[in-house]
């Protein structure tokens, strides 16, 4: 496991940390998605150069991107409302901390806004990398016709560690 540097993401990323998202969907959420085209157009509909900017310019939102070897491996973001709304890491580098890297910054984020919890939903294919980092299952899974399966998941927070 080599180390990554986990960085707010700026407008330069967006084409790389885009293609990390679609290679990501494509390749490593087969299970979710089986290949079918009607529910992998919505899934990557947003996934686009445009998009990435529009994500950066939104106060609401923080856009993170992991880098190793000076490469974007990894996507992460987080909502203000507590909802991390991204964890995609490059095909191939899955199980290296990468995800982990980018879930710490996120949760460490989170923490220093003042959320108690935070939220998300899963793929099928990602249930055990978040089950690992603390999550846990909220609820039945969300069946939406046309669209992968999704899977809730909470995780309390403890309070930001204090300076000293």
């Amino acid at each position: 496991m080599s180390s990554c540097l986990v960085r707010r993401a700026t407008s330069d990323d967006a084409a790389a940390a885009v293609a990390v998202l679609r290679a990501s969907i494509m390749e490593l959420c087969v299970p979710d998605h089986q290949n079918d085209g009607s529910t992998l157009e919505p899934w990557l509909s947003n996934k686009t150069v445009a998009h990435f900017r529009r994500w950066l310019e939104d106060p609401e939102s923080l856009v993170l991107v992991a880098e190793r070897a000076s490469l974007v491996s990894g996507v992460g973001m987080l909502h203000q409302s507590g909802e991390i709304r991204l964890c995609y890491v490059q095909p191939g580098l899955q199980r290296s901390g990468i995800g982990a890297a980018l879930l710490a910054a996120l949760e460490a984020q989170a923490r220093l806004s003042g959320c108690e919890q935070l939220r998300l939903r899963s793929t099928a294919v990602a249930r055990a990398f978040y089950e690992s980092q603390g999550y846990v299952s909220e609820g039945e899974p969300i069946v939406r016709p046309g669209l992968a399966v999704a899977y809730p998941y909470v995780k309390q927070l403890g309070a930001a560690p204090s300076g000293g």
